[in-house]
């Protein structure tokens, strides 16, 4: 009697997409989708981006799956490959930015800020409270890279240092430096305000 896809494990799944099984791979990104689009969203701030890189990451997975070293742990390999393409993406964006001949590239998306979860009748502290999370969004994208994605993937994510050692190729004590030093960035630049 077969194991059906869903209880397999993703090393499992990995090891039949290398062999070209899409139900294999249907399975791994059903798994792996909304996680790793919200990753990738708090990453680039833009939910229509967030949308085309998590789909050019998992045509990466599949197409690189016969490549693909069961040393790694299939969930950090798959973020790696995200966060690869959330590289690329902001490297192309300064690009366009530097060779754009509009100028006008502010009136993109802009970051994604989250809807506020206290949705109480006080009109004036929903607007503030958008306004922080804005700031806040801003703030995270304006770190350096290594910092924004320690940061991300640890306090955002719920990623272990382990984990975001592995995904960012760093020792564990650099994740820990790096998530220190973007804290303490983002508190600076607070309290600066």
């Amino acid at each position: 009697m077969p194991i059906d896809a869903e209880e397999k494990s993703d090393a499992e799944l990995m090891s039949e997409v290398a062999e070209g099984d899409h139900r294999a791979f249907t399975e791994l990104m059903s798994r792996y989708k909304t996680p790793l689009y919200r990753f990738i969203l708090r990453y680039v701030g833009s939910p229509v981006d967030a949308e085309d890189l998590l789909q050019d990451a998992f045509v990466n997975v599949f197409a690189k799956a016969a490549s693909y070293d069961p040393a790694w742990k299939p969930s950090t390999w798959i973020y790696r490959i995200a966060l690869n393409k959330c590289r690329d993406h902001g490297r192309k964006q300064r690009l366009r930015k530097v060779f754009s001949l509009d100028r006008d590239t502010d009136n993109d998306d802009g970051p994604f800020i989250p809807e506020p979860a206290d949705l109480s009748p006080d009109v004036e502290s929903i607007v503030a409270h958008r306004q922080e999370l804005q700031r806040l969004s801003e703030a995270i994208e304006s770190l350096p890279h290594k910092m924004r994605s320690a940061l991300v993937l640890h306090s955002i994510e719920g990623r272990s240092q382990i984990e975001c050692s592995e995904i960012l190729g760093v020792s564990r004590k650099s994740v820990e430096m790096l998530i220190y030093r973007a804290r303490k960035t983002l508190r600076e630049r607070f309290a600066l305000e």
